[in-house]
């Protein structure tokens, strides 16, 4: 039953290329073809072709193309100077105040996420320098101190991490 099920999901998200919710240039697109409060599917394509299937722990129903400015998910193609072909950025609400990121890279094996990280309240990304950047926050070792007045630090990360 499982096996006919995963069919019928492959089945879908080949017949949603028509449907992709962004394409840059035809070079790569994704469309979000299932989706709950806890669970989403993206089917991602490079030219037409499926080159996976990406389980999401969050509700990306509701993503657009963009940062995560006033919706709950977004889905984004950046070009950091380190991937010139280009990294799926994936922002979504998880929980009761929680966000989450993660990061597909299309041109890898895998159909694995390259990058996750959930923040407590936030999480956030840029382009700085032709590099992506990565911030979110957590909470400190120890709880509220002088060094950490509101329990909470901000973490910086740069994707991919630097030796």
């Amino acid at each position: 039953m499982k096996r006919l099920a995963n069919i019928l999901l492959l089945g879908i998200a080949i017949s949603g290329v028509a449907l992709a919710d962004h394409e840059d240039g035809a070079q790569w697109s994704w469309h979000v073809f299932s989706g709950g409060l806890d669970e989403s599917r993206v089917s991602i394509y490079r030219q037409k072709n499926l080159i996976g299937i990406f389980n999401f722990s969050c509700d990306l129903t509701t993503a657009v193309d963009g940062e995560m400015p006033d919706a709950d998910a977004s889905l984004q193609l950046v070009k950091p100077a380190s991937n010139p072909e280009g990294l799926l950025v994936v922002t979504c609400n998880v929980g009761a105040h929680s966000q989450h990121i993660a990061i597909v890279d299309p041109a890898s094996k895998s159909h694995r996420t390259v990058f996750e990280r959930s923040g407590s309240y936030f999480v956030k990304w840029e382009i700085e320098d032709g590099e992506l950047w990565i911030s979110y926050d957590q909470a400190c070792d120890g709880g509220p101190s002088v060094d950490c007045p509101d329990g909470f630090e901000t973490i910086f990360e740069q994707y991919p991490s630097q030796p």
